[in-house]
This record gives C-alpha cells, structure tokens and sequence, in this order.
C-alpha cells in the first residue's frame, strides 16, 4: 500500500512539472531569439526574491530569452534516478542546466526552481559576485545582476556537494567590427 501511494506521488509530480516545463516553454517562445542558447553571468549587483511555488519533481529543462543586454534563465534542481546515495557516497542532486554562457555587461536574471519535495538547495556563487540563495522546497527564487567581471565562475548548491555545480561563464567584451582610431577610415 505504501508502495503504492510512493508511486502516485511520483507520478502526480511529473505530471505537474511536465505542465509546468510546457508552460514555461510555451511562454518564452516568442522572446526566443537564435542567440538564445547563451547562457548565464555574474555581476555586481544581485537581487534574490523568493516565493511559493507548485512546482514538484524532477525535470529537465532549459529555457533562455535574451532581450537587449538582458538575459534570462529557467533553472530547476533534479535527482538523478537510480543513485544509490548510501553505496556511492555522494548526493544525486544536480542543476538543469549546468552551463551558463554571457557576455560581460549583461543584466543575468536567474529564475531558480527547487522541485524537491523534501530538500533545499541553494544556488550558491563566490566573489566577485557573492550570491547565496536558499531555495526550500517546492519554491523557487529569482536571483538578478550583472555580470560585471569576466571568466569561469563556479556556483554550487551548499546542501549538496560536489556533485550540484555548475558554472557560469562571463564572456569579455569584444571590439572586434568597432571603429576606433586606430583601425577608423575617413572617406578620401
């Protein structure tokens, strides 16, 4: 009997993240741009809000939009499937996606989904850009700035290392195509 209540739990949510996957999907199709599959940045200024949420499961799902210099990411926590946390050692809670890709000057805005029903997960990054949200379950955050300084930037869940990480990646910005007085022609 227990078994069976364990199995329709499971089922009912991912049926409720698989809606919500859609939705989500759905709703960012027509901001979606072919440079849409950059990714996520760091920055100077940071604003993390949290609120309720429905969402439950486990879900792959990556959805970025890119508007002007801003640039937006659905992020969700996930259980890997048949991780034996005991034997191994090691938790199975990853992030969905893994990678963010920016350019230097972006506003990031990071819409972070814990869909545990049990644990939090933070997203977690280091200097310069000091960014420590704590997800509980079944809510999500939004976490905003600007990615200020470029590199690799590793960010991480605090609940479960090592293997809930990612990383963040500030592309420099470019000149390349910019006329500046030493490459400037004038008509003659």
């Amino acid at each position: 009997m227990e078994r069976n209540s364990l199995n329709s739990a499971k089922l009912r949510q991912t049926i409720s993240i698989s809606i919500i996957m859609a939705a989500l999907m759905i709703s960012s199709i027509s901001v979606l741009s072919p440079q849409a599959l950059a990714q996520t940045s760091p920055a100077d200024s940071m604003n993390v809000t949290s609120g309720n949420s429905s969402v439950a499961s486990n879900s792959t799902v990556q959805t970025m939009a890119e508007l002007g210099n801003k640039k937006t990411f659905y992020m969700i926590s996930q259980e890997l499937d048949g991780v034996n946390e005991t034997k191994l050692g090691i938790p199975g809670d990853v992030f969905v996606p893994s990678t963010l890709t920016v350019n230097q000057g972006d506003t990031v805005i990071i819409h972070f989904y814990n869909v545990d029903a049990s644990d939090f997960h933070t997203f977690t990054m280091a200097a310069p850009y000091n960014i420590d949200a704590d997800v509980a379950p079944l809510h999500n955050a939004t976490i905003t700035f600007k990615a200020s300084d470029p590199g690799v930037f590793k960010f991480f869940c605090t609940h479960h290392p090592p293997t809930m990480a990612g990383q963040l990646i500030v592309l420099p910005s470019s000149t390349v195509g910019k006329a500046t007085p030493a490459n400037s022609t004038t008509p003659g």
